[in-house]
């Protein structure tokens, strides 16, 4: 009875731990996932007026530029 009890509590032991590194890599995913989310967002112009801005003044603003920003944002907002 007594090696039952030591077996059991041993098995739930071994439950215990094997969850606890799964929620350790599941937290280490989900920090991965948000790290990719915030990595994009920080990536993504989000005034298109000032990115214009930035380019005539460093002398890169062009008619190609804007025609090309122009279908780019009329594609991309639908």
């Amino acid at each position: 009875m007594e090696e039952d009890i030591k077996r059991s509590l041993g098995e739930i032991q071994d439950y215990i731990e094997s969850a606890e590194w799964d929620l350790e890599y599941a937290k280490n995913e989900l920090y991965h996932l948000w790290d990719k989310i915030l990595s994009k967002d920080s990536k993504q112009i989000k005034d298109i007026d000032n990115f214009k801005r930035e380019l005539k003044r460093d002398g890169l603003y062009t008619d190609k530029i804007e025609n090309f920003l122009e279908n780019y944002i009329r594609y991309y907002n639908k």
